[in-house]
């Protein structure tokens, strides 16, 4: 009787439910960078873009400041950045 108890589902039980949580995981994750790179081929990354233009604008900002470049090339430049 012992037999068919300790290889049955209530044994096996726990490692299941951890290794199926596991599988779920792994699946997200997955699925996750695929859909990353997908958006990024496809310049629907807003993160990156953000990011990127915003470090863009501050550097121009900062030129402006100093003086290194005019109001006008601020404001061409700044429509360039934003596109």
């Amino acid at each position: 009787m012992m037999y068919g108890y300790q290889y049955g589902a209530c044994s096996n039980w726990g490692f299941g439910l951890i290794g199926t949580l596991v599988n779920i995981l792994i699946a997200v994750i997955i699925i996750g960078i695929v859909v990353r790179i997908i958006r990024r081929s496809k310049g629907k990354d807003k993160d990156w873009k953000f990011w990127h233009s915003n470090a863009a604008e501050t550097l121009l900002k900062e030129r402006f400041v100093k003086g290194e470049i005019s109001k006008e090339e601020y404001e061409e430049k700044l429509k360039v950045i934003r596109g």
